[in-house]
């Protein structure tokens, strides 16, 4: 599977790519912000992205995703220190394949992303 990452903490896209390859999907982009994930989603059109929701520059992975679902129908994995029930309903508003909370294991993401 081709995956698009979308963190603001270079350290856990770090992480997280190592747990998506280790899964045997291929990460094709990489972002911090909801502009650059926008772009990225729309030029590489990844099979699924693997977005956290409070991104650089007070953007949101959230709104990015209703913004690339606009166009194309890529799912989300979300991943978010952010559980409360507000963010998981404005979550569930868009295509998701899952939600998981930080911390995740290498286990959880691979689970998601059968």
């Amino acid at each position: 599977m081709r995956i698009l990452l979308v963190d603001d903490d270079q350290l856990i896209r770090f992480v997280h790519q190592m747990f998506i390859e280790r899964a045997g999907h291929e990460v094709v982009g990489l972002a911090e912000e909801e502009v650059q994930a926008v772009g990225l989603a729309l030029e590489l059109k990844p099979d699924i992205i693997v977005m956290d929701i409070r991104l650089e520059n007070g953007s949101n992975g959230i709104s990015a995703m209703k913004t690339i679902q606009q166009t194309m129908d890529i799912p989300a994995i979300y991943i978010s220190g952010n559980s409360d029930n507000k963010t998981i309903e404005e979550a569930e508003q868009t295509i998701m394949k899952a939600f998981l909370v930080k911390p995740v294991t290498q286990d959880e993401i691979a689970k998601a992303l059968v």
